[in-house]
């Protein structure tokens, strides 16, 4: 079964979809080594965090610049009872003292049809 199948992922409004890529990264995660330290910068829903975590990563960090992203994913890892710790950050600087063994980014690169800044 293909990986996005298998996931639901609570997404409110504002928070960017996973496309088809999202999920292409989720499976390399299935790669990461048991106790790896991951960081996943612009998290949205936190599906590649969520990913990590489920693979065995020992501490996974999710960060993003909006707010209802940051909710959306700490819903999501909690609803999986996975250990993500999400945080509203811009880019790294909340983690900019820390050290990983994997950073996994994937922005999102389509046009928005709105014109309001992430919160």
């Amino acid at each position: 079964m293909r990986y996005e199948l298998s996931v639901w992922l609570f997404k409110p409004p504002g928070v960017y979809r996973p496309q088809g890529d999202t999920w292409l990264l989720a499976e390399a995660l299935r790669t990461v080594r048991v106790g790896a330290r991951v960081l996943d910068v612009g998290t949205g829903t936190g599906a590649l965090a969520l990913a990590a975590a489920r693979s065995g990563a020992g501490r996974v960090i999710a960060v993003d610049v909006c707010a209802h992203a940051v909710f959306a994913a700490r819903v999501n890892a909690w609803l999986r009872r996975l250990p993500v710790r999400v945080v509203q950050s811009d880019l790294v600087d909340a983690v900019r003292d820390e050290a990983f063994d994997v950073i996994i980014a994937n922005p999102p690169y389509v046009c928005s049809t709105g014109t309001a800044r992430p919160r």
